[in-house]
């Protein structure tokens, strides 16, 4: 149930009107889903999809990937899992008016997070962040 819950919180902070670094994802919500095993990660997806602000995303993997639609954009979130449980997580920020205000607000966020290791992708519609925990 916390996980679902989580889920939930998580719907709002990606759900939001345009980009900005206070409705990103935080630091409690990205250890919350280190956290997640596979089938509960793909169990809470499907719930979460009865929404009309997120659906799946077609992979050639058995883990669902979350899309997350506002209003500049989409986001889509996926696992990646080794033995079970999260090796890995990749945001793709996809947006309909890029600029490079957009990767500025990313990664001053994502540089705050302590303890986590971070890549970063760009092209001229989107940003991939790549995030493990650091050893």
């Amino acid at each position: 149930m916390k996980k679902l819950l989580f889920l939930c919180l998580i719907s709002l902070s990606l759900n939001t009107q345009a980009l900005d670094s206070n409705k990103l994802i935080n630091l409690n919500d990205l250890n919350i889903l280190f956290e997640f095993k596979k089938n509960d990660w793909n169990e809470n997806v499907l719930f979460l999809i009865k929404k009309n602000s997120f659906s799946t995303v077609d992979n050639d993997s058995d883990t669902f990937y979350l899309k997350s639609i506002f209003n500049d954009g989409q986001i889509i979130t996926m696992p990646i899992f080794s033995n079970n449980s999260v090796e890995k997580i990749k945001f793709e920020y996809i947006f309909f008016d890029y600029n490079k205000e957009n990767f500025k607000i990313i990664n001053d966020h994502f540089k705050t997070f302590k303890n986590f290791c971070f890549k970063y992708f760009q092209n001229d519609k989107s940003i991939k962040v790549d995030i493990s925990k650091c050893n």
